[in-house]
């Protein structure tokens, strides 16, 4: 909470939204409004909706930076469809991002994700390997962490830890840089899946210190290395993220517009057992919002793109859209193998084999197929047109997709 209602009765709102006047943070007349019985509480952010949305008339603006993450695991983990970094289609693509390498929760080196000892690291090689694919206007990067990093487990609050003190940062920074010259990495993506809350293995305290973090890696490396951070789709966690002071630090960061709902959403009492789309435009348009607020210049924006689907068990399977119930998440594919996902080469082989037609949903920018009691909602590259034309508009600098293991076309 925000304001008088905070734990410190002083808190404001996280990307200078409007602080309610029962302690909330938000974006529209109710947080903001300063009329009425329930007047935006100032001094805790912004009192007022009127923000300037970026507009460009001239279009292409995402045409600068396509980012591919390439997920490092599904060399030893995927059932079949293994992509190798030499089976990368890099055509359209100005970053790629291997996903990822890990923290040791002692001494905070940079290590391999499978294994902290690297002579015995599946993954050692795929670093090597994937590194190797750089040349003239194609740079290949190091993503750290990820969302299975900050499980609960020995590694659930490393990446706190790490940034608590300056000492903490100083191992970590000299030892990615040695991880980055060993293997041949030109940067950085802080894939920190969330500073700031508990559930996650956060405190309040990992705000400012995240900030520090990113400023002692430029002041470390100057311009030798690229660095990037990673932001929450939704304002829940986005809140404990302050990108206008790690502005000037990093080179851009990436807004993962997708995995906005799945079958998680059944716990959640606001959400329930509905389907919902993990790519709906109309969200990500919200979504947005605390960027303006906090006054962000789009052109350091990569909007998210997801080469795969999200979907469900229909509760009815006569109904099948935005909005029906389910009972679960869908089942899982061939070679993904994970109930609720289905990578969008898995979509369009089912396309292919059941003879399914694909449903553009043109007001959410996304698609979807369904077939008894199964429902899938995606995107592809139509879609990805579609979106990158919406971010156009808002002047964003480029696009990320994840992931182009999960895709086995281009970047275009």
């Amino acid at each position: 909470m925000c304001g008088k209602y905070s734990v410190n009765g002083s808190q404001p709102c996280g990307m200078n939204l409007c602080c309610s006047a029962y302690g909330w943070c938000g974006t529209d007349d109710a947080h903001c409004s300063t009329t009425g019985d329930a007047p935006c509480q100032q001094g805790f952010g912004k009192c007022s909706t009127a923000v300037a949305i970026p507009t460009c008339a001239k279009s292409g603006s995402t045409g600068g930076r396509t980012i591919g993450y390439y997920q490092v695991s599904n060399n030893r983990t995927r059932l079949c469809n293994r992509i190798s970094p030499h089976k990368i289609d890099t055509t359209g693509y100005t970053h790629l991002y291997a996903a990822f390498a890990a923290i040791d929760p002692i001494t905070f080196a940079v290590v391999p994700a499978d294994t902290p000892d690297e002579s015995k690291s599946a993954d050692a090689q795929v670093y090597r390997d994937f590194a190797a694919l750089k040349h003239k206007g194609l740079e290949t990067w190091i993503a750290i962490g990820g969302f299975d990093f900050s499980d609960a487990g020995p590694t659930h609050t490393t990446w706190s830890d790490m940034v608590s003190t300056s000492a903490n940062r100083a191992a970590f920074i000299t030892s990615l840089q040695q991880f980055m010259a060993r293997y041949g990495f030109q940067g950085i993506d802080i894939d920190w899946e969330y500073p700031g809350t508990p559930d996650r293995g956060g405190k309040l305290e990992d705000t400012q210190n995240l900030v520090h973090l990113v400023k002692e890696m430029r002041a470390a490396w100057g311009k030798q290395y690229g660095i990037s951070v990673t932001l929450a789709p939704d304002y829940w966690y986005l809140r404990f993220f302050d990108p206008a002071a790690m502005y000037d630090s990093v080179d851009w960061f990436g807004f993962v517009a997708y995995d906005l709902h799945g079958s998680w959403d059944a716990d959640v009492h606001a959400l329930g057992s509905i389907v919902r789309g993990q790519t709906d435009i109309r969200e990500i348009k919200n979504d947005t919002l605390p960027f303006w607020f906090d006054n962000i210049d789009p052109a350091k924006l990569n909007l998210g793109l997801a080469a795969y689907g999200r979907g469900y068990t229909l509760s009815d399977p006569s109904c099948h859209s935005l909005g029906c119930p389910f009972d679960g998440p869908n089942l899982a594919a061939q070679c993904t193998n994970q109930a609720g996902i289905a990578s969008l080469v898995e979509i369009k082989n089912l396309v292919n084999e059941l003879k399914l037609t694909e449903t553009l949903l043109s007001g959410s920018m996304m698609k979807q197929i369904s077939w008894g009691d199964q429902w899938i909602g995606y995107d592809d590259h139509d879609t990805w047109a579609m979106k990158k034309k919406w971010a156009d508009g808002l002047c964003f600098g480029g696009t990320m997709v994840w992931s182009v293991d999960l895709d086995s076309g281009s970047g275009r």
